[in-house]
């Protein structure tokens, strides 16, 4: 801005203040501690009042360049008394007898001055140009201050929010992950998303493909219509078991009506959006916990009644040496074998796999196992005795699960055994001259067929010397980590044959040891039980 002197001639007027110096200096540390625009304005006023022999004074202001000049001071009439040129800061009209200056602040605002002289007064001078014009300035330097601490409490108040959001925030994740109830984390969230972001109102929407299941809006009871009015809005959802979450906030309301939502806005719904996500995860994984921790429970007790079922030691057989073994896949097995003693001295020799692993497959074990001890007492023949296991079996179990048997009754007195063999993996019988029988005459495993099923059976009589290996198909059909199978690379027949230990005990050992080292760390697949038999 320039400096425009009078256009007329004007006598020169005497200083008539004693310290002008001193007099700015305490009219700028008044003006610095305006507290607005409009307070700066009246100060700069008092400042001139003080300082010019004025008749009347008019000071006015302006936020922004395009607005209607605002008197606080004096005659607002007097503000167009005097007409601006171009950008000047102050200047004198012909006669000398009105004084007029401008002063463009921060961000467009301005204040004005109109003076007036004193009646009968003498006109204006260059000095009193020069007051007004450093007092202007001194007003802007005021002003400059004033946007400063402006800003700065904007900003204070800025981060006092912020604190005031993330608290909430923290409190909020730490309230949802206590819930135990999805409704009210929802809610809660929804609540505390309008209350931060200070949306009129808000809601949350629960979809499962294209029906809406559920709809949560606050503050409650607002119609859906004033949903939809909402100008300016905010969104954030997830997907989670199959349904969409979608939270929504309308209209952010300000000291000057609706305002637009800011990124922090955005960014705290989304936080809050998050935090339910993961409380329906939590809770989620938390039942998913109870519900493992409850079937491991239920595994653990099947596991303890399996256990009593297989035999933790065979009976002692006169005559004979009897060894079994047997390693679940799983914490409960599907695989059985026994040696039951029976009234009349001779004994059951047992072996079965159920189709599948786990509960289904020790639950029909013990089915098997409690009819086998039924119908062991009744002195049946072997092939009437399977053949009712089959029409039993085909009751207790569903289409998919059956059981493959090898049942034989041993006489130790003469070594006579008569067996079937319900579609079990061949019994092999190790002659003293060194060949190997396959006891494998019998028919369909138990449960498969709902019909009368004719069984057949083998009768062999064991020598001494003579051995008998019964197994189920977790052996042959092991793999490595490659995939290969035992069957393919070692013939359990021939390590039958080639492996004549004098205890039981010692050839299941090495068949046990035999498989580890070819299976080293891939998992079991399936369940490994074996029964092995020699006739001294």
């Amino acid at each position: 801005m320039i400096l425009r002197e009078p256009k007329t001639s004007i006598p020169a007027q005497q200083d008539q203040s004693s310290d002008p110096v001193e007099t700015l200096l305490a009219g700028l540390e008044s003006m610095t501690a305006a507290t607005s625009l409009r307070d700066l304005a009246v100060r700069c006023g008092m400042v001139l009042k003080g300082m010019l022999e004025a008749g009347e004074i008019t000071v006015a202001f302006c936020a922004r360049r395009v607005d209607k000049w605002q008197a606080v001071v004096g005659n607002e009439t007097d503000l167009e008394a005097f007409t601006r040129s171009g950008e000047s800061i102050a200047e004198i009209n012909h006669d000398g007898k009105l004084l007029s200056g401008e002063q463009w602040l921060h961000d467009e605002a301005g204040i004005r001055v109109v003076v007036r002289s004193a009646q009968g007064g003498p006109s204006f001078s260059g000095r009193h140009v020069r007051v007004l014009r450093h007092t202007l300035r001194a007003a802007a330097h005021a002003g400059l201050l004033l946007q400063y601490r402006q800003h700065e409490k904007d900003l204070i108040f800025s981060h006092n929010q912020r604190v005031l959001q993330l608290t909430s925030l923290i409190d909020t994740g730490i309230e949802i992950t206590k819930l135990d109830h999805q409704g009210i984390s929802h809610r809660l969230a929804l609540e505390r998303a309008t209350a931060l972001t200070n949306a009129s109102r808000g809601s949350v929407t629960i979809t499962e493909g294209s029906c809406v299941v559920e709809r949560l809006v606050f503050p409650q009871g607002t119609p859906e219509s004033a949903l939809k009015e909402g100008k300016n809005h905010i969104r954030s959802g997830f997907t989670f078991g199959g349904k969409r979450y979608e939270f929504e906030l309308m209209d952010k309301e300000s000291r000057t009506g609706v305002a637009a939502f800011d990124q922090t806005d955005q960014l705290l719904l989304d936080a809050l959006a998050r935090q339910v996500h993961a409380s329906l995860e939590n809770q989620y994984l938390v039942r998913q916990s109870l519900e493992k921790q409850k079937i491991e429970q239920d595994l653990a007790v099947a596991a303890s009644i399996q256990q009593r079922i297989l035999p933790a030691e065979l009976p002692s057989l006169e005559g004979y040496d009897a060894a079994g073994v047997n390693f679940p896949s799983r914490s409960v097995g599907g695989d059985y074998y026994d040696v039951i003693p029976l009234p009349d001295g001779r004994y059951a020799l047992v072996i079965a796999d159920v189709a599948g692993k786990g509960m289904p497959a020790a639950l029909l074990v013990s089915s098997l196992h409690a009819y086998l001890s039924a119908y062991l007492e009744s002195a049946l023949p072997v092939p009437e005795l399977v053949r009712r296991l089959n029409r039993v079996i085909c009751k207790a179990s569903t289409d998919d699960k059956f059981i493959t048997a090898f049942i034989g009754i041993l006489d130790p007195a003469t070594g006579q055994l008569e067996t079937v063999n319900a579609g079990h993996t061949p019994g092999y019988l190790l002659r003293a001259n060194g060949s190997v029988e396959e006891l494998s005459r019998g028919g369909v495993p138990l449960g498969m067929l709902d019909i009368d099923f004719p069984y057949e059976n083998d009768r062999v009589t064991l020598g001494k010397g003579e051995r008998l290996l019964l197994y189920t198909d977790g052996i042959p059909e092991a793999q490595n980590e490659a995939g290969d199978l035992f069957q393919s690379v070692a013939s359990l027949k021939e390590i039958f044959t080639r492996q004549n230990p004098s205890e039981a005990r010692s050839f299941l050992q090495h068949v046990v040891a035999t498989l580890k080292d070819f299976t080293a760390d891939a998992p079991q697949a399936d369940d490994i039980t074996a029964l092995y038999l020699i006739r001294r």
